[in-house]
């Protein structure tokens, strides 16, 4: 399958994007705005799959009203005809793959839930660490468009590999800080004076250092600490260097480690 220099260039774009953060909500977003523009696509959503309640969490979308994904995460994806059949197939699936489009039109899905926002064609990419399903791409064309073909499945399952393991990382992440948060060291004896003594930090970088293993986002961070995000993303990439360490999850460890 060829892809023209384009859209080369913007898959290279979403690959790298994958891995601009350990915010779920962040990447799967960032991707989603790429992948309108790659695919020539009009609707995105995606979501996360809680394996202890059994259904889909977290979701977010682009161009759909908040109502109707809220109506989705109560009530419609439960009543979803599509979904489960899709996420199992593991790759880049037309929905026409698993249901006619005349047969679609015809649920209570459709005409209430995906009508109300345009949602005509569509094609999904389910991430899987494992066995457990950890987060998907929703992709939507409107009536009248041209139907997804085997550029946008061949497009999709390139990045897959790479959508896979960021979830993953993101996942990990979050465990190692909730049992981060939980541990009595965190509150009992990390303190800046400690980690500037451990390692080569600034006053500043081990107050950032201190934010990343209590679980706050760079967004809390930067309002916290009255910081840009370009002097965070710098004083971020400074600590990761002292540290000998390449991301945040790591960091934790060796922070909870010393």
């Amino acid at each position: 399958m060829y892809l023209s220099v384009p859209e080369r260039n913007k898959t290279l774009k979403l690959i790298a994007t994958l891995n601009h953060s350990l915010d779920s909500s962040i990447v799967r977003e960032t991707a989603g705005y790429i992948l309108l523009d790659l695919l020539q696509a009009d609707q995105f959503a995606s979501f996360v799959w809680d394996n202890e309640k059994k259904n889909f969490d977290q979701g977010l979308s682009i161009n759909m009203s908040e109502d109707n994904l809220a109506n989705y995460g109560s009530y419609y994806q439960h009543k979803d005809p599509i979904t489960d059949k899709l996420s199992k197939h593991k790759s880049a699936t037309l929905v026409n793959q698993i249901i006619t489009q005349q047969s679609l039109m015809k649920t209570e899905f459709y005409n209430d839930f995906l009508a109300k926002d345009g949602l005509h064609y569509g094609v999904n990419l389910h991430a899987y660490a494992g066995n457990d399903n950890v987060g998907d791409f929703r992709v939507w064309r409107k009536q009248g468009r041209a139907r997804f073909d085997d550029k946008a499945i061949y497009t999709l399952n390139l990045i897959k590999p790479f959508f896979c393991n960021a979830m993953k990382n993101i996942q990990q992440h979050q465990v190692i800080v909730k049992q981060a948060t939980e541990s009595s060291w965190l509150i009992h004896t990390v303190d800046l004076h400690r980690l500037m003594t451990r390692f080569p930090l600034t006053k500043l970088e081990a107050e950032i250092t201190l934010e990343i293993t209590h679980g706050l986002k760079d967004e809390a961070i930067v309002d916290k600490l009255h910081i840009a995000f370009s002097t965070l993303r710098t004083h971020i990439k400074h600590i990761f260097y002292k540290l000998e360490v390449n991301n945040k999850t790591l960091l934790i460890r060796k922070v909870r480690d010393y």
